[in-house]
């Protein structure tokens, strides 16, 4: 049993969940990516532990395993047993049909409320490489902390850009309105030029959105109903769920509520991190990691 690590202690944690999202196929990397193995569950690491199963063993340093909700579709079912065997069976949601993350999170959103009215949840993307796990985890601890505090929050997490990406996407942040490294955001933006992303690089308004983000579980679905009615509408009896839920948009949640709501925060990071949507930014963690791999017309075949 894995011992909750008190360095990085949360008040309560009874009502704090992770909502894990494994996403879709990975098609920016196929072949090495595909449906019946999905970026998530490649192994990048020195450690031969898939992306999902690192994803799970950070957040449980900090969460008790029956606080740990994974979202995917139905097909990916038995990658996410082995990857985590011990999750609860009620905290594995199965889509019949990938929706983007909008409605993923308000399934998971829903589900939470009823454990909880108090619920505060951290989504997690199943498919990000973090180098600094010490920072990352202080980083989560801070926007939970914040959220505890600010229950109308929506908080997503920022990293100082490193170099001018441009299959990133931005957040510009309030040059005031900061509560130490907890900013007010002014605005979401989709990723930018060469040109555009150096600029970004030279104000340090401007971070790269790592799609992370902490919230209350009834807060979301309060945003959910005001501007995203094409899910709420649908979703809001469970019990027909299973049948309506191939009628929900194909949305992400940056579209669908971060972009336009209010009271939105933002948490500053300075952990590593790769989004690995890219075979450039996966050979760059391939490297760091000293993994061996094939490539070809410079796309990975083969991780050794």
């Amino acid at each position: 049993m894995t011992k909750l690590n008190t360095q990085y202690s949360i008040r309560n944690t009874n009502d704090v969940y992770a909502v894990i999202l494994v996403g879709g196929i990975g098609k920016r990397l196929q072949p090495l990516s595909k449906p019946s193995m999905p970026k998530p569950f490649l192994s990048v690491t020195k450690d031969r532990k898939t992306i999902f199963a690192k994803t799970v063993a950070r957040i449980r340093k900090i969460l008790p395993i029956k606080n740990i909700i994974v979202v995917a579709n139905k097909r990916q079912a038995h990658l996410i047993k082995k990857g985590f065997p011990k999750i609860l069976k009620g905290n594995l949601l199965l889509e019949k049909a990938s929706k983007n993350t909008a409605p993923a999170i308000a399934l998971a959103s829903l589900k939470l409320k009823k454990r909880s009215i108090d619920a505060v949840i951290v989504v997690l993307p199943a498919d990000h490489y973090i180098g600094n796990e010490n920072m990352y985890l202080n980083t989560l601890k801070k926007g939970i902390d914040f959220v505890k505090g600010n229950p109308g929050a929506l908080v997503t997490i920022g990293l100082q850009p490193s170099f001018p990406a441009t299959g990133y996407g931005y957040i510009r942040v309030k040059a005031r309105g900061r509560r130490g490294d907890v900013y007010q955001v002014e605005r979401f933006v989709e990723k930018p030029d060469i040109e555009t992303a150096q600029k970004f690089i030279d104000d340090d308004r401007y971070l790269w959105n790592t799609g992370t983000f902490i919230f209350k579980a009834v807060t979301f679905l309060g945003a959910i109903r005001r501007l995203a009615k094409g899910i709420y509408g649908p979703m809001k009896d469970m019990r027909k769920i299973e049948e309506k839920y191939d009628t929900l948009p194909n949305i992400s949640v940056d579209y669908a509520i971060m972009e336009k709501a209010y009271d939105i925060y933002c948490v500053k990071g300075l952990y590593r991190w790769e989004d690995i949507g890219s075979f450039d930014s996966l050979k760059k963690v391939l490297k760091a990691e000293s993994r061996r791999f094939s490539e070809r017309d410079g796309k990975v075949t083969k991780i050794l």
